[in-house]
């Protein structure tokens, strides 16, 4: 064998043994034995918790920013919607518990391992903990989850100080993503089909048609032309479906100047009195929908509970599914003969 073979084969063989040890000890069980530092992860945020007004998650070039505002958590990159508080307390009292239990690999090349790459360019979150001047109280940046690190049930996950290559385990789950949907519920609306009794469909430019329900909680269209039938039978079924939750990937005030054109609206009412109206909106690019819930007897209430969520707001949502609700009449029927 030629020497610069056996170096490069050499080489290799050093590279492959630290990152099978770095895979390795990044998922072996911890136990008693191990090295036990318990420092604090985050030690100024531990007397400082109720002091926190702010919170920033980078992640992947992304960016949100939670904020306490009047004495709520909203989502301030969004427009101040409302933040699903639990998520947000969850994370302030795990960051503020966390210890720095177990040391782990310092070099850099081996951190994307531990899910602690760059935030700006990876998975990794750099998580800041503000007060209410914009200062940071602490950060951190937090990379992959641990599950089962410290017992059944109780995870535990890598963590590195920003501007430092020093990983380590730490005792908590701290978890929360850059993405929306880790801070509020995405899901505004979320009705049983089976339970809708009737629905109008308008599309724009078109006349409106209605939708009723059959005794096993199908539906039909309320009037068939003579001569025509469903192209496909599920079709209005498919309709019912989507109209019946709405799942948003971004939200804005309801009075954003910006406009596009109207696509269409479905209105629907339940068998409890639940009426919902979706308004939507799609330049083909993008789709965006107010939601307008009202109700009488069983139905306030859960008409009550949708609004906290959407009145005064529209969703984004995936332009595919205005194709799902806003269907043309005609484009459901074909002749009996074919």
């Amino acid at each position: 064998m030629k020497p610069k073979t056996f170096v490069a084969l050499l080489g290799a063989a050093v590279l492959s043994l630290a990152v099978a040890v770095t895979a390795y000890v990044s998922s072996r069980p911890w136990s008693p034995t191990a090295i036990i530092h318990g420092e604090a992860a985050l030690p100024a945020l531990t007397p400082a918790e109720n002091k926190v007004a702010a919170i920033e998650i980078e992640q992947g070039g992304n960016t949100i920013k939670l904020a306490l505002k009047d004495g709520k958590w909203v989502v301030a990159s969004q427009e101040d919607y409302p933040a699903n508080v639990e998520a947000v307390r969850k994370l302030l009292l795990n960051a503020s518990e966390a210890s720095l239990v177990e040391r782990k690999t310092a070099k850099k090349d081996m951190l994307p391992i531990l899910g602690l790459g760059d935030p700006k360019t990876s998975s990794s979150r750099l998580i800041r903990f503000l007060d209410s001047s914009g200062r940071a109280i602490g950060e951190i940046v937090a990379g992959n989850s641990k599950p089962d690190a410290f017992g059944t049930r109780k995870n535990g996950t890598y963590v590195r100080k920003p501007g430092t290559d020093q990983s380590w385990l730490a005792d908590r789950p701290i978890d929360g993503s850059a993405k929306l949907s880790d801070w509020v519920k995405t899901r505004v609306v979320d009705i049983q089909t089976n339970s809708i009794k009737t629905a109008s469909i308008e599309v724009a430019g078109q006349p409106a048609y209605q939708i009723d329900s059959e005794k096993d909680g199908s539906h039909k269209l309320a009037q068939m032309p003579a001569g025509k039938k469903l192209k496909y039978v599920n079709s209005v079924d498919e309709i019912i479906e989507s109209a019946s939750y709405v799942d948003f990937l971004g939200v804005r005030k309801a009075d954003k100047a910006e406009t596009l054109p109207d696509a269409g609206k479905v209105s629907y009412e339940t068998d409890k009195g639940l009426k919902i109206q979706l308004d939507v909106k799609s330049d083909g690019k993008q789709a965006w929908v107010i939601v307008t819930p009202s109700g009488t007897g069983d139905g306030k209430k859960q008409a009550d509970d949708i609004a906290a969520l959407t009145t005064g707001w529209e969703f984004e949502i995936p332009v595919g599914k205005v194709s799902g609700l806003l269907k043309k009449h005609d484009d459901l029927l074909e002749d009996t003969g074919s």
